[in-house]
């Protein structure tokens, strides 16, 4: 009964974070099984969605899989001596999202035998690679963008005799494979479609020469061909570099349509670029927009709050990062338990090698507030109450 107790009381602080063992006596020495590196702990995404999962999701295994959460605090070095501590500590598989590539903890953890798994971010070195990958599947979110804006721009009548304007934007071309994928699924949607766009980038020759290119087709070729394309139109995932790039654009812009279309990377420079646009001397009647993450200011856009939603998202991919922790985890416990980690996991081809595991995603649209309660605030995931939701009449959708 001693240990019981102790099992369940004990709570360590690790980098701002507060964690609780899996139970045991080993635990309360400082023994693991399962260590979980994060980025930092000052981001919200990861203390607080990502770590608080994997606090509960780790917890709830009990006995036997002892694990330990840390943070790198946003440094790469800070990143590789929290594996090496989880190591020392007995860590028989490592979870851990980079801060960079991540290349150095994989190197650290693989000399000592221990398994990596990449959660939400690969992790790779020039000649090693995590052994397991955990993602939403980057293409298929990125098709579901690129079908968002062809699918609305047939339904406000455009076509290849009635242009559309559309702009396009992408993720931090370094953060390999996410952003890349993202681009990727989106143009194999746009690509086809280019003649019924007129692209208002200051250069659009780059995303007219595209071929194009599926997730079954991926190649190295591919690969060199949407990143070069990316570059000019990279946000870096930075809500104001993504406003930099926008103003750019809406700088030089000769409307030829009442509404326009925005490829944009994720709801943060979704809410940044939309922001340029509104700026406009004879703004667009109509704005059709992606994203993804739902972020609080995107759902307060897609319930019809404008004002905390700055301006209008009309889609938003949303990926529950409690089922990619879910996966995380599951692949830990397979490992821990001698089995290979994708055991009773939806899986997908490797990508650079490693092993990877999908996570479902949804789309939620702002012409269908209904569905955007019940997965996001239905469900428990958002809080109704939460004062960026204040403007909100919930009452129709319960």
């Amino acid at each position: 009964m001693k240990r019981i107790l102790l099992a369940l009381l004990m709570v360590t602080v690790v980098s701002g974070f507060a964690f609780a063992n899996g139970g045991g006596e080993k635990a309360s020495k400082g023994g693991i099984k399962i260590g979980v590196v994060l980025p930092d702990a000052s981001e919200e995404r990861w203390a607080n969605q990502d770590g608080a999962f994997f606090k509960k999701d780790l917890a709830a295994l009990g006995a036997g899989y002892e694990f330990e959460i840390l943070f790198s605090e946003g440094d790469e070095s800070k990143e590789k001596q929290n594996v090496e501590a989880l190591i020392a500590k007995g860590a028989k598989v490592i979870i851990i999202t980079a801060q960079g590539n991540g290349g150095a903890a994989v190197e650290a953890a693989h000399a000592e035998g221990v398994t990596v798994v990449a959660h939400d971010r690969m992790a790779k070195s020039a000649s090693d690679v995590a052994d397991y990958y955990t993602t939403f599947n980057s293409w298929n979110v990125g098709k579901a963008m690129g079908q968002h804006l062809v699918d609305a721009a047939k339904a406000e009548g455009y076509s290849t005799s009635n242009k559309a304007d559309l702009a396009i934007f992408a993720g931090r071309v370094v953060d390999w494979p996410n952003a890349t994928y993202f681009f990727g699924g989106a143009m194999e949607v746009i690509q086809p479609n280019l003649g019924m766009f007129n692209i208002v980038n200051q250069d659009p020759a780059p995303f007219l020469a595209l071929k194009k290119y599926t997730e079954a087709t991926f190649n190295d070729a591919a690969k060199d061909a949407l990143q070069a394309a990316m570059l000019p139109i990279d946000t870096d995932w930075n809500p104001e570099t993504a406003g930099i790039k926008a103003a750019g654009v809406v700088a030089q812009i000769k409307k030829t349509t009442d509404a326009v279309f925005v490829l944009a990377p994720n709801d943060d420079t979704s809410a940044a670029i939309r922001q340029e646009f509104a700026k406009m001397a004879n703004p667009y009647d109509k704005y059709f927009t992606t994203g993804q993450d739902a972020s609080n200011v995107t759902l307060a856009s897609l319930m019809g709050d404008t004002v905390t939603g700055k301006g209008t998202q009309t889609m938003t991919v949303f990926k529950d990062v409690s089922k990619l922790v879910k996966d995380s985890v599951s692949i830990a416990k397979n490992v821990v338990d001698g089995k290979d980690g994708l055991t009773g996991l939806t899986s997908g081809p490797s990508i650079d090698g490693a092993k990877t595991a999908y996570s479902p995603i949804d789309t939620l649209l702002a012409t269908n507030p209904q569905l955007t309660y019940d997965t996001i605030f239905k469900t428990g995931y958002k809080d109704e109450n939460h004062p960026d939701f204040a403007d909100i009449e919930f009452s129709p959708y319960k």
